[in-house]
């Protein structure tokens, strides 16, 4: 159980410190203001490419973290990151349009499961090589 909830935290700190720092870095470079309305679909685009990476990085992470049967963990976290992303999600809606909000939350979940499946996997191959 103990290492079920490391592993989860650990993703819940990956994913949001990258997602924080990468916000940062495109804000740095000019991309956008943070705190204030984005309307560029191409910055946009960007943002939601990135979620999807960082989803799948969080998810495979845990995996690894957790071995043996991980999929409870990585179901955990995407379970955890989706509310985050709905509390998130509602306090900018007014910064972005709808249909980036959606498309944020509705690869939450999928991208993170993926790249749990992508470390089990990796790991199965592993042992059978």
């Amino acid at each position: 159980m103990g290492r079920t909830i490391g592993a989860v935290a650990a993703g819940v700190v990956l994913w949001g410190g990258l997602w924080n720092g990468g916000n940062a870095s495109l804000a740095a470079a000019g991309l956008f203001v943070m705190g204030e309305s984005v309307t560029s679909v191409p910055v946009l685009l960007v943002l939601v490419a990135y979620s999807a990476a960082l989803s799948v990085l969080a998810g495979y992470v845990v995996a690894m973290i957790r071995g043996g049967d991980a999929m409870g963990a990585v179901q955990a976290l995407a379970g955890v990151n989706l509310t985050i992303g709905i509390v998130v999600e509602v306090i900018y809606w007014g910064l972005m349009p709808a249909w980036y909000h959606m498309a944020f939350l509705a690869l939450v979940v999928p991208m993170t499961l993926a790249g749990g499946r992508m470390r089990m996997r990796r790991r199965t191959e592993a042992t059978e090589a």
